[in-house]
């Protein structure tokens, strides 16, 4: 089918919309890699991988969005627009003025060297941030497991729908572990106002599924603000409060730490 182009979107956007239109079109709102790979052909999108990577809804389209879809992934180099749109994201709660807190910021020497989302973890393991946000004690020492790469073969519930996952792979950016507590970490930069859930409950299933002797299983998640706001840090902890439901999240608490002090 023709791709027209729509000016004034991203080229990631414009074939996200392509190729949803050729799956409404079709009827079939499963596809797989090669079905991308076409795609990204006639919008002329260099990179096939990223068009699924959908970690907020602000990467789709518009009409996508208003159509009531988001994509999910089945694994096995497959995918699925699913009309699910309103529980497949979740928006990050709102910081209030008790959620926030001055932290007196000392950077080491090689804090600023590394901007990356396992640079942000590290700094704020460093400093101790983590550990006084997750057991309200910034002198324990939890273990600490870094990014990783995994698969999962599974069945879950999405609304009224019964997703099967075959060989999905997922990542984690960080695990912890403290007297019998995981928590996963996922980390970005910037403030997005919602993100895909799927984020942490794939580590949270795999993990569910994989330690059975496990006291308790949360999920973190970790904003660090850019340019002016980069002195920023929110942090928010969830649980599932039904393992077999992608949509059971539920907020534990949350906080804005803001860092005070001057680079050394």
């Amino acid at each position: 089918m023709p791709v027209f182009i729509i000016m004034n979107m991203s080229k990631k956007k414009e074939t996200l919309l392509a190729l949803y239109r050729s799956c409404k079109e079709s009827g079939q709102y499963v596809f797989d890699n090669k079905k991308v790979r076409e795609i990204c052909n006639q919008t002329g999108f260099g990179n096939p991988f990223d068009v699924t990577k959908i970690d907020s809804s602000e990467l789709l389209p518009d009409q996508v969005i208003d159509d009531g879809y988001c994509v999910v992934h089945l694994g096995a180099g497959r995918h699925k627009f699913m009309k699910a749109v309103d529980i497949w994201f979740h928006s990050f709660e709102n910081m209030l003025e008790e959620d926030t807190r001055d932290w007196m910021y000392v950077p080491s020497l090689l804090n600023n060297t590394d901007t990356s989302e396992s640079g942000v973890i590290s700094m704020v393991y460093n400093q101790l941030i983590i550990q006084d946000f997750l057991y309200n004690d910034f002198k324990v020492s939890p273990r600490i497991y870094m990014s990783r790469r995994s698969k999962i073969t599974d069945t879950y519930n999405l609304g009224n729908e019964n997703i099967s996952i075959d060989r999905l792979q997922f990542e984690v950016d960080a695990t912890f572990e403290l007297d019998g507590v995981i928590t996963t970490i996922e980390c970005k930069k910037g403030f997005p106002k919602d993100f895909s859930v799927y984020q942490l409950y794939y580590p949270f299933l795999y993990y569910y599924k994989l330690i059975k002797n496990a006291v308790d299983l949360n999920c973190c998640y970790l904003l660090r603000g850019k340019g002016k706001e980069e002195n920023i840090l929110r942090i928010y902890l969830y649980k599932f409060m039904d393992s077999g439901s992608i949509d059971s999240i539920d907020l534990v608490k949350k906080s804005e730490f803001r860092l005070l002090g001057r680079d050394q």
